[in-house]
């Protein structure tokens, strides 16, 4: 009995060191799996990186053709229109890697938020283009005042639609009104009753500019031209934007004596028919890297142009 016993040992012997083998090769397999996991996820990351980058030299050589382009205008007219060299886009161009396009939009074919204030006071005539600029477009005319509260320096409500420190000090997380014009359209987001529906609304067709800008006739849109006066026909005012489109104004007046604003006293303040900023909207497309760049131009009436803002797209963006 005991000499069997003893023929066993080397046989346990035996599958403890087979064991022992499967389970080194078992992690050395695993360890060598991870290994080529990890990377493999490194190489990924650093090809989008370096995709990324290249993403971005491209949205540099569009904005560098924006301003190229604004700077070549600004020499051959006073005036601003869709007839302009700038308005002419980049179609969908093939690039090492992948694609780009691009296009320009004139800023003050918009409605400019901030210049509800002027000079620190509200100005009643841009308020009340406001208001019919939101009920053109089915939103309350009442957000004007807590839109005025959001940018005023002061921290008077005023009634009995506006909206300042108490309302969002109460919210959660808390935050106090900026007292200072907006810096971006998106800012719209954080002011009392301006949800995703109404800034879906109003973002085509409002700007955040940093100065006091008049409205281009040249260049603005039905909701906006209909936001001069109360009751205007769309019908005429898109008779209107066919006459102008195809020969733009160059006199203010003889723009307001049109047959679409008879019967209707519009003043002629905070109205003009040229630019000086302007929204150069590139797409990229390289690998598997998509970059949507918005970059705000100033093009002043003497100087040289200036890149005042580059931001990527945000989901609310155009």
């Amino acid at each position: 009995m005991i000499g069997c016993a003893a023929s066993l040992v080397p046989g346990r012997e035996k599958g403890v060191a087979l064991l022992t083998v499967l389970l080194v090769v078992a992690i050395a397999t695993i360890t060598a799996v991870a290994m080529v996991t990890r990377q493999q996820v490194d190489i990924r990351k650093t090809e989008n990186l370096l995709r990324l980058e290249q993403a971005w030299q491209f949205a540099y050589g569009i904005d560098s053709w924006a301003v190229g382009r604004l700077a070549e205008d600004r020499k051959k007219n006073d005036t601003d229109s869709s007839e302009d060299i700038w308005n002419n886009p980049i179609a969908p161009t093939d690039v090492e890697g992948g694609e780009l396009s691009a296009s320009i939009k004139d800023l003050q074919g918009r409605f400019n938020l901030n210049n509800l204030l002027k000079e620190g006071k509200p100005s009643e005539g841009d308020l009340a283009r406001f208001r019919r600029l939101l009920k053109q477009l089915g939103q309350s005319p009442e957000l004007a005042e807590a839109l005025l509260d959001w940018i005023d320096p002061d921290l008077n409500v005023r009634y009995p639609n506006g909206a300042e420190e108490s309302v969002y000090l109460n919210r959660q997380p808390p935050y106090r009104t900026a007292n200072r014009p907006l810096s971006d359209v998106s800012e719209l987001l954080l002011i009392e009753g301006f949800s995703a529906e109404v800034y879906t609304a109003l973002q085509p067709h409002v700007a955040a500019l940093p100065d006091y800008t008049p409205i281009n006739l040249n260049s603005a849109g039905a909701e906006v031209l209909m936001s001069l006066a109360e009751a205007l026909s769309r019908d005429d005012i898109a008779a209107l934007i066919d006459e102008r489109n195809e020969s733009p104004f160059t006199d203010i007046a003889l723009f307001l004596e049109h047959s679409a604003f008879a019967g209707r006293e519009i003043t002629a303040n905070g109205l003009g028919l040229a630019s000086n900023y302007f929204l150069v909207n590139g797409n990229v497309h390289i690998g598997r890297i998509e970059l949507g760049c918005l970059t705000t131009i100033h093009r002043p009436n003497e100087g040289d142009l200036q890149i005042i803002k580059r931001k990527r797209k945000g989901v609310f963006d155009e």
